[in-house]
């Protein structure tokens, strides 16, 4: 026999269900949206970061126009005691790398995208300056006072076709 009162309950049931099943799918997907919109927004203000006339100073100067021969010549040219003014270029390039590698590092950013933003720059910065980076870090006992920085470098450096 057919109970009119049951099939109504069950279709309510049924159409509650798929209600719920669809407002959790719709979240889901909105929530990866908005992963994907703060990631893209994170970017754009590394991009914006990095285009400001300072950054860009810094990092020409200390990349191309710094010249030394050894960790003790750097110091005695660039070093914090003897020059703290050319120390905060070298420092604040650093830093931003550092941040920079901690975003790649949580997955806040893409590797591919800060691959593609500033790839070449890592990769000069960190080859230069990774014995400057290691006689820093003598003191303290570390072997990188820049862990996220190194990080990065190997991340790109990872993307990088081997060259023969």
């Amino acid at each position: 026999m057919f109970d009119i009162q049951t099939s109504i309950q069950t279709v309510s049931i049924v159409i509650t269900m798929l209600s719920v099943t669809l407002g959790v799918a719709i979240g889901i997907v909105q929530f990866r949206n908005l992963v994907k919109t703060r990631r893209i927004q994170l970017y754009t203000e590394l991009f914006n970061k990095l285009t400001q006339k300072e950054i860009q100073r810094n990092f020409t100067e200390v990349l191309m126009i710094w010249k030394w021969k050894n960790p003790d010549e750097f110091f005695e040219k660039y070093g914090p005691e003897k020059n703290p003014d050319e120390f905060w270029k070298f420092s604040s390039s650093i830093s931003y790398l550092e941040n920079v590698g901690l975003f790649v590092k949580e997955k806040l950013v893409d590797k591919d995208w800060v691959a593609n933003l500033v790839d070449y720059m890592v990769l000069e910065f960190w080859e230069k300056y990774e014995p400057i980076i290691i006689k820093m870090g003598e003191p303290y006992k570390s072997p990188c006072i820049t862990p996220m920085a190194k990080y990065l470098y190997e991340q790109i450096k990872s993307m990088r076709p081997a060259v023969s």
